[in-house]
């Protein structure tokens, strides 16, 4: 499920390059406010995989429509926000808190929703070419000479980026419908790539923006398209859209609509 939020700035803002954790924050404050138990699940235990490791269904873009500026990024007057989850009651945890109390924060600044829209699921086959909202972050255990185990942000360019992402997504499957996928998938990255360096809860991620096809299992592609690629998507990575931009016409939830499934 997928949300489109437009999301209006009373007065320009210069957001700090850093801004997407600000977003982390807006979604968190808004699901809390919406459906409390679904937010603690997300924000304090996630969902399990099998062998332990927990996962949390929630993936969400960078805001489209910003001006860049040599000292960060210009909100004038509109923005575009994509959030999306293969559990429902996640996205209507979020649409509801937003419904309820349409005056919001982004960091320091005032936000009003001015509209959310519902996006249906585009037809997605055998073989889909995504393009990235938000950069896809995927990483590695290494062992240093001094026998540390430190962590490698991986590239498009090296072919355990695509095997990495693959893995992951399966892993997402197991713990978000509590089952191993049959199907499987191949991921071929396109150039060129762009590399983007984030700081979230001071930590630095390396993430990438690109455009690439996945092809197999239309119901493991369709779990990338809702859950996200790659790690920390509730901090807002690996958010895609079908490339080429969607044909469809999303539909309108008015101020006083309920979201459904």
């Amino acid at each position: 499920m997928r949300l489109k939020i437009l999301l209006r700035f009373p007065k320009p803002a210069l957001l700090p390059w850093g801004y997407p954790e600000w977003l982390r924050g807006l979604a968190y404050t808004a699901m809390a406010r919406g459906l409390p138990r679904v937010a603690q699940q997300l924000h304090e235990e996630g969902w399990s995989h099998p062998e332990g490791r927990r996962y949390k269904p929630l993936t969400y873009s960078w805001l489209h429509g910003l001006r860049p500026d040599r000292l960060g990024l210009w909100a004038e007057e509109t923005a575009t926000w994509w959030v999306s989850s293969p559990i429902p009651a996640v996205v209507e945890a979020l649409a509801l808190g937003l419904l309820l109390e349409p005056e919001v924060r982004l960091g320091p600044h005032p936000v009003m929703v001015e509209r959310i829209e519902v996006e249906p699921v585009p037809a997605l086959g055998e073989a889909v070419t995504f393009t990235t909202l938000s950069p896809i972050t995927i990483s590695t255990g290494e062992r240093r000479a001094d026998g540390k185990l430190m962590k490698r942000y991986l590239s498009p360019e090296e072919p355990a980026f695509a095997r990495a992402l693959t893995e992951n997504l399966r892993r997402k499957a197991a713990a978000f419908y509590g089952r191993e996928m049959e199907g499987e998938i191949e991921i071929h990255p396109h150039p060129p790539y762009r590399s983007k360096l984030v700081r979230v809860h001071d930590t630095d991620i390396r993430g990438w923006l690109l455009s690439f096809t996945v092809s197999g299992d239309p119901e493991l592609i369709r779990l990338g398209y809702e859950a996200g690629f790659g790690e920390h998507t509730a901090s807002g990575f690996g958010m895609v859209e079908v490339a080429g931009k969607f044909s469809f016409q999303p539909h309108r939830i008015a101020a006083h609509a309920c979201v459904g499934p």
